[in-house]
């Protein structure tokens, strides 16, 4: 029961870590890109403790709070659409690599298929709320969302890597 009631505890402060980080792009409006990157990592962070189900309903709670308490919902899409939910996909296509003892080519040819699939949906979605862009969707805008991305992939893989290998054993004390 008590390991039970800690479990809860900890979820429930991750997540309300979570909603800070993400009520912090209402403030910080530049780098709302950058503040969804990091509330993303702590689903990977709860995964990572617990299991798949755990980081599952996490990204939902996650994603149907920050609904209700973030004022820009076009914003908050980004988070639910591909932030929150790449975290859950990295894992999935990671353990498939694993399993089957694919090649990491292989592994960054279906992360880099993923998100080019989020990035066309999520164009055409946008493109039917918002009359003119920003600004004009051209190759080399694609090719720098995907070093980005490719950059994203790594840096979220190494500090999950480093929460595993150094934070978590720490941690296991308290929890």
């Amino acid at each position: 029961m008590l390991l039970k009631t800690k479990r809860v505890a900890y979820l429930g402060i991750l997540l309300a870590i979570n909603q800070i980080i993400l009520l912090s792009s209402t403030i910080f409006v530049s780098n709302t890109l950058i503040i969804f990157a990091l509330a993303a990592i702590l689903i990977g962070v709860v995964i990572i403790e617990f299991n798949l189900a755990s980081g599952v309903s996490f990204y939902i709670a996650s994603s149907l709070l920050a609904l209700i308490l973030v004022p820009d919902k076009i914003q908050i899409i980004t988070y639910i659409a591909f932030f929150g939910l790449y975290s859950i996909v990295k894992y999935l296509i990671e353990i498939l690599i694993n399993r089957k003892n694919l090649s990491v080519i292989i592994e960054v040819v279906l992360k880099i298929v993923y998100f080019n699939l989020v990035l066309v949906i999520y164009y055409f979605v946008i493109k039917q709320f918002v009359a003119v862009l920003p600004f004009n969707v051209t190759w080399w805008v694609i090719l720098a969302a995907e070093v980005f991305f490719i950059a994203y992939d790594y840096f979220l893989g190494y500090f999950l890597h480093v929460y595993a290998n150094r934070i978590k054993p720490r941690l296991k004390k308290y929890l």
